[in-house]
């Protein structure tokens, strides 16, 4: 628009598209008289709740104007001050960003125009962002400047102060983290409510793990979990697509978010503004703030603000998932390490520990003898003519064999801290700590008998032949028992026993 040297013309038509609130007051002389007329576009009437079929001096004049007290300090006053508004339209320079009309904050400047035959007084007015002033090219008073400034340093110190916490927090306290952060967001933005939701992992439902209201502002946490995408299939899509969602007035939104329309409502949102959190590239939930007691024209700086708290936010739970993710490994890993040591010291045929596990636990066994000074005593068994078995019956009846013995054997040495081991193809060994030679005859020829009372056979082309099995017994009964010699007297016990042939048992002290 020329500002001055031709006429105006058609003014009126181009700023009724601006999205810009305006105000002209225009000024003619027309024989010597002058001639005032008032305008505003389409955007100003919204803002200010004008009606243009009305006289607009008279709702122009009657707009009250304040003092926004939360940014300039001042004592609150339930007075208005002088209209700047109407100071502006008779030509006197206005630029403030301190004030409240209709309790919406609103910044105003003020230029003139002039043509050949008339003057035009306009007054613009935006929707004020809360706390951070973004201007370029245009001069700030100073009381403007240092909010500003103040405000700024604010900001940052809030942001330095929930990257250390967010940074360190770990499954413990991260959830006190995200409330103080939300806290500190809502607080300084004059949010109603913020929130936290997460998607699951295929964003087919979402959860509001995290919510911070403003005083006198209903919650909403409880009965926003495990939300389903069709629930809220347009904002689940606009998430998906571009991690924002940014809505001044709900009540405009289009028909195809008619769900999310009903439930804003339903939660009272006139303006909600809503932005991805991501683990690598991945989106894994949002944060947003809620405006209930009145509407919001979202800026770019609130944008800005909110995206980097929540990318705060967002590396605190991908650390904090991470941390799981890697103590839950470590302890699958601890007991795949269980595991694998279980397997490897038991026998794959029977189950029972081998021959490796018996000798660990004999070295220990043998440790707490001497410290305590009692009886130790292990049995090693054999089955007699095994081979002939089986060669007579085959490997796999070989096997059932064994697998009848162990599992006899399991049956009478079960008590506490007692051990039964395989040691080879045919033999096993029994380990029977606080047990001395007596009990320990009496108990492996009870065992015999047991197994006399299966009567296991076999037939070859001379004779039938009913399976026996021989023992030998060898107690540690002094401080200065070696196990190689516990274990070699054992094995000349056994030895012996197989010599006499039948179910026998020997011992050699």
């Amino acid at each position: 628009m020329p500002t001055s040297g031709a006429d105006i013309k058609n003014w009126q038509t181009v700023v009724d598209l601006l999205p810009v609130a305006v105000v002209f007051a225009t000024e003619k002389s027309i024989n010597s008289t002058i001639i005032r007329e008032y305008f505003a576009n389409e955007t100003a009437c919204k803002l200010l709740d004008l009606d243009r079929e009305l006289g607009l001096k008279n709702q122009l004049s009657a707009l009250n104007f304040y003092p926004d007290t939360q940014l300039s300090n001042t004592a609150n006053t339930e007075s208005p001050i002088d209209s700047p508004l109407m100071a502006g339209l008779t030509g006197e320079p206005i630029n403030r960003r301190d004030l409240l009309v209709h309790g919406f904050p609103i910044s105003i400047e003020t230029n003139q125009y002039y043509g050949d035959s008339e003057c035009i007084y306009a007054v613009t007015l935006q929707p004020r962002d809360h706390r951070l002033f973004v201007n370029t090219d245009i001069p700030m008073d100073m009381s403007s400047a240092e909010l500003s400034i103040r405000d700024v340093i604010r900001f940052e110190k809030i942001v330095g102060e929930l990257s250390a916490s967010l940074r360190c927090c770990n499954s413990t306290n991260i959830d006190s983290n995200i409330q103080q952060a939300l806290s500190a967001l809502g607080e300084f933005c004059q949010a109603d409510r913020t929130y936290v939701f997460l998607f699951d992992y295929d964003h087919m439902a979402m959860t509001n793990t995290h919510e911070w209201v403003n005083s006198g502002i209903s919650s909403h946490i409880d009965d926003l979990q495990n939300i389903p995408h069709q629930a809220l299939p347009y904002f689940v899509n606009e998430m998906l697509q571009s991690g924002l969602f940014v809505v001044a007035d709900t009540l405009s939104l289009p028909e195809q978010a008619a769900l999310e329309r009903d439930e804003f409502a339903r939660e009272d949102i006139q303006s909600v503004l809503c932005i991805g959190l991501y683990q690598q590239h991945d989106l894994i939930g949002f944060i947003g703030i809620d405006m209930v007691a009145r509407k919001r024209r979202w800026s770019e700086a609130d944008i800005r603000r909110t995206r980097l708290i929540g990318e705060l936010i967002a590396t605190a739970i991908t650390t904090e998932r991470l941390q799981l993710t890697l103590q839950t490994s470590q302890q699958q890993l601890l007991a795949n390490n269980d595991a694998l040591r279980e397997l490897v010291l038991r026998d794959g045929l029977t189950d029972l520990a081998n021959q490796q596990q018996f000798t660990d636990r004999l070295k220990e066994e043998l440790a707490r003898a001497r410290r305590q000074h009692h009886e130790l005593t292990i049995v090693f068994f054999a089955i007699n003519e095994f081979q002939a078995y089986n060669s007579a019956l085959g490997e796999s009846a070989g096997e059932t064999l064994v697998v009848q013995v162990a599992n006899l054997l399991t049956a009478h040495f079960r008590r506490n801290g007692e051990l039964v081991s395989r040691l080879s193809e045919q033999s096993f060994g029994v380990l029977l700590p606080y047990l001395g030679y007596e009990e320990t005859y009496q108990r492996c020829a009870e065992f015999l008998k047991a197994l006399a009372e299966q009567d296991i056979s076999y037939s070859n082309s001379h004779t039938t032949r009913t399976v026996t099995v021989s023992a030998g017994i060898a107690v540690s009964n002094t401080t200065e028992q070696l196990l190689e010699e516990l274990v070699l007297r054992a094995e000349n016990a056994l030895s012996n026993a197989k010599s006499r042939g039948g179910n026998h048992i020997e011992s050699i002290s």
